[in-house]
């Protein structure tokens, strides 16, 4: 029996190459077909490709179209390591359906191995679309879909150099599950989040993280349930709005590229700005060797600042908003112009210094405290105050004649009432 040329037809399907071998033991009659289906796929492999750009090779550009990868899909991992573990081992788990959106926005059959993690192309061709080995992931989460009335968990999977801060980036992995399974699925089958979290825990290096109410929690009411603690904060990076999360070792924003993963040992300094009654702006800066880059998360609720700032003091993400390179710059003109010139304040500061000085100096003590103070004053001082005293108690009569005067001219017609009432008592 002529063996099937699989391997060249089909290198990155390896689930089809085993659908292929199980139809032909169940239907032996189907091998010259098969032979001729798999012949014809090599030499569309093998063709020239200046002749697949010809109109009348049609169906074999859309294929190669179809093949196509970016540089960071491919980054992710090798796609034929991909292959061969995906086809070589057992899976741990599989789950159809499941919506990615990055690094491509589709919904792709989620496949676990004890080694690797990967994306399924249709069920027809099952080719590994993209993936990671779990020895190359530095960081996990799974994070609430924020706004959405089904409940719904974001998992993020990160491996070097995909955290959103570094020069050569390359994508994390980004895919929803539902948190429970579908309506019409078997009281048997497993929670999709819960069996991914409890695989992954195993598997990976690290172990997933998810919020946690002690770590923050929104101060804002969920409206979607309000009932129900929210861990997210809304911000924008530059026009894209998106998601804060505030978690035990990291902070995470999306779900839009690119997404974001600070870890706390990349962060050098947070600081606020833009600050308005309703709103202010987070700025993150990474250390040198993370890329030294400053993120601006905008248009945060100013209702979520007390749980912000008691976040990042409790986590001691230090904060930089008053620092130096934060300051408002002065002109060089006005420098320039106020060379050499004291500030009103200094002017102040030294008006005061002076003042000090001239109250402390000995010279101008009280001279009744020298010894050779000689009190020459007295006697005109005695004369002035008699004359005075004399004045003032001439004087004294007067004023009382004047106040009596004024109180007689003021209440003069209430007196007499009083005084011819007191006659009328003394007749009577």
């Amino acid at each position: 029996m002529a063996a099937l040329p699989l391997a060249a037809a089909f290198p990155d399907a390896p689930l089809l190459q085993k659908d292929i071998l199980d139809h032909l033991d169940r239907h032996p009659q189907s091998l010259d077909l098969l032979l001729r289906i798999s012949h014809y796929i090599v030499d569309l492999r093998t063709r020239n490709p200046d002749e697949n750009d010809d109109p009348a090779a049609g169906p074999s550009s859309k294929r190669r179209k179809l093949d196509t990868f970016s540089a960071s899909q491919v980054a992710l991992a090798g796609r034929s390591d991909l292959t061969s573990e995906i086809g070589a081992q057992p899976s741990i788990f599989r789950l159809p359906d499941i919506s990615f959106s990055i690094p491509q926005r589709k919904k792709f059959t989620l496949v676990a191995t004890a080694a690797a993690l990967a994306a399924l192309g249709p069920a027809a061709s099952g080719a590994v679309e993209f993936g990671v080995f779990f020895k190359d992931v530095d960081y996990a989460a799974c994070l609430p879909v924020p706004e959405k009335t089904a409940r719904q968990s974001n998992f993020c999977v990160f491996v070097k150099n995909s955290h959103g801060i570094s020069d050569s980036e390359t994508e994390p992995l980004l895919f929803t599950v539902p948190d429970a399974p579908p309506k019409n699925a078997a009281p048997t089958d497993a929670d999709p989040k819960q069996t991914i979290i409890q695989s992954l825990n195993r598997l990976l290096p690290v172990a997933v993280v998810e919020p946690d109410p002690e770590t923050f929690r929104s101060l804002v009411v969920n409206s979607y349930r309000k009932n129900e603690i929210s861990y997210h904060v809304k911000a924008h990076l530059g026009t894209k709005e998106g998601f804060l999360f505030f978690l035990k070792d990291s902070i995470i924003w999306g779900f839009k590229k690119p997404l974001y993963c600070l870890q706390f040992d990349a962060i050098e300094s947070s600081s606020y700005s833009s600050i308005t009654q309703r709103t202010f702006s987070l700025t993150i800066r990474t250390l040198e060797q993370f890329g030294g880059k400053e993120i601006e998360f905008s248009i945060i609720d100013q209702a979520e600042h007390p749980a912000i700032d008691d976040y990042l003091r409790r986590n001691q993400l230090k904060d930089a908003s008053m620092s130096e390179a934060r300051r408002a710059k002065v002109p060089l003109s006005l420098v320039k112009e106020n060379a050499g010139k004291k500030s009103e304040l200094q002017a102040a500061q030294d008006e005061i210094a002076g003042m000090d000085t001239g109250h402390d100096n000995p010279d101008d003590d009280d001279d009744e405290d020298d010894d050779d103070y000689n009190d020459d004053s007295d006697s005109d001082s005695g004369s002035g105050s008699a004359e005075d005293s004399d004045d003032s108690e001439s004087e004294a009569p007067t004023n009382r004649g004047t106040s009596k005067n004024l109180a007689e001219d003021e209440l003069g017609s209430e007196l007499e009432d009083v005084e011819l009432t007191d006659d009328e008592d003394e007749d009577e």
